[in-house]
């Protein structure tokens, strides 16, 4: 009988590769955080001690609330790169500054910025035009499943999120006003739910920030003409919706991956792949059922997307068609702070 693996074998907690790495000498660093510490104030900080921790839970490590008035506050993470923590920091009062590969982005009264701390593009700091203090709420939290979803996160929907005061992760997270200065115990699961429930709600600002985006709304209006699994042109849906060809190819690309002649051809090879694997239908009928008038040309469209014929994806192809149908959205289009 095998033997479960000893705590020292099982993964670190840790371990998602940086997204951008730069060597910086030590007396660099250690000049940085004697500064750095001068240009803020904690107005209350909570540490976490989590109970029946487990490798890879996601966890907080600490919750505080943080001032800025100095215009010398600036945090370049390649300052960081030895925190493998991902940083939440949602603004109170004031305006806050954050930038990374994408872009600079002000970060204003009601916003946060999400980010890997290790992730020596990034930094996050009081913006030269500014007077006004700025109020922020700053949230630390690690576990391999919380990195995988804050770098799923950024990538999908950018650094930036809009979160009303009265979200209840918000008031949760602000709660531990109440403990001042210290350390607070929370059970593992306990602890996971905060980090979690935090994601999820970004997730859905994610959401919400596309429901006013016309590109994502013009493409969410064609993809239900574009996904009857019939022959129709490109052309033809542009025209239903209203915009020009060029102007629809352009969105689909944009957000979507691909061409939106791409995007018809491959719809009608996954119900190509739905017939074949749900009915007893010769795979001619099937071919002219979706429109082609030469087999030959229905062969060699579904080899050219599913790398098989339709005889073979018959024999031995499966179902879902998450595997041959993969395509993730672009990444967020550069921003500049106004």
């Amino acid at each position: 009988m095998n033997e479960s693996p000893a705590p020292a074998d099982l993964p670190k907690p840790d371990e998602l590769p940086q997204i951008a790495a730069l060597f910086v000498p030590p007396e660099e660093i250690d000049r940085h955080g004697r500064l750095h510490f001068t240009t803020f104030q904690h107005l209350w900080r909570t540490h976490f001690h989590v109970l029946e921790d487990a490798p890879m839970m996601p966890r907080p490590i600490d919750i505080s609330a943080q001032v800025v008035r100095s215009p010398l506050y600036r945090n370049d993470c390649k300052y960081s790169q030895f925190e493998n923590y991902r940083y939440f920091c949602y603004t109170l009062s004031g305006v806050g500054g954050f930038s990374d590969a994408s872009g600079i982005y002000s970060v204003p009264e009601g916003q946060a910025f999400l980010v890997e701390k290790d992730n020596a593009d990034a930094a996050y700091f009081y913006p030269p035009d500014t007077r006004e203090p700025w109020r922020f709420l700053a949230f630390n939290y690690n576990g391999l499943p919380a990195h995988a979803m804050t770098r799923a996160l950024v990538n999908k929907y950018g650094p930036i999120y809009s979160l009303p005061p009265d979200t209840p992760i918000i008031k949760r997270l602000l709660a531990y006003e109440a403990l001042g200065h210290g350390i607070t115990n929370i059970h593992m699961a306990d602890g996971a739910q905060m980090v979690m429930e935090l994601l999820l709600a970004l997730t859905a600002a994610g959401r919400a920030k596309e429901e006013t985006d016309p590109v994502i709304d013009l493409v969410r209006r064609a993809i239900p003409i574009m996904s009857t699994g019939e022959d129709i042109s490109v052309q033809d849906v542009a025209r239903a919706l209203g915009v020009s060809r060029e102007h629809l190819s352009r969105c689909f690309q944009r957000r979507v991956g691909m061409s939106p002649r791409q995007f018809c051809l491959e719809q009608r090879i996954r119900k190509a792949c739905l017939l074949l694997k749900d009915t007893d239908a010769p795979i001619k009928t099937i071919a002219a059922q979706l429109g082609y008038t030469e087999y030959s040309n229905f062969v060699h469209a579904f080899r050219q997307v599913t790398q098989m014929t339709p005889s073979e994806f018959r024999q031995r192809g499966f179902l879902p068609l998450s595997q041959i149908f993969l395509h993730d959205a672009l990444p967020p289009q550069r921003n500049t702070i106004e």
